[in-house]
């Protein structure tokens, strides 16, 4: 279980540099269902990208250890679920996305939860084999 959880972090950790880096070198072209935007929606993009880099990061840092790092792992987890409730902001604000982002919303908020109960269940089998 442990280790299933450490590639599924390494996985999601990639995924998310790699979403990142591909938002940072090739900018809003990689909008699903974008379309044209000014220079400072652009740069804006751009920033952000960077920081979800970091934030994909340090998931793959956090799996090396992931009972010692539970705490940082579950940050990041609460970022993540934190993102998928600010599309619902934008919904209100702007109306329906595209029907990828509206997809993307579950498994925003669920992954975070998910990795929640993965990292207890292994903690809680380090402490059984432990005692």
């Amino acid at each position: 279980m442990r280790k299933a959880l450490q590639i599924w972090l390494v996985v999601f950790g990639v995924g998310s540099t790699l979403i990142a880096l591909s938002h940072l070198f090739w900018g809003t072209a990689t909008i699903i269902g974008g379309g044209e935007v000014n220079a400072t929606i652009d740069s804006d993009l751009r920033f952000y990208s960077v920081l979800f880099a970091a934030f994909g990061i340090a998931y793959i840092w956090c799996a090396k250890d992931v009972e010692t790092k539970a705490i940082p792992i579950n940050l990041l987890g609460a970022i993540f679920f934190i993102g998928g409730f600010a599309r619902f902001l934008s919904i209100a604000a702007e109306g329906l996305p595209h029907a990828f982002y509206i997809v993307m919303i579950p498994v925003e908020l669920i992954v975070p939860v998910v990795n929640y109960y993965w990292i207890k269940a292994v903690q809680n089998e380090k402490e059984a084999v432990g005692t």
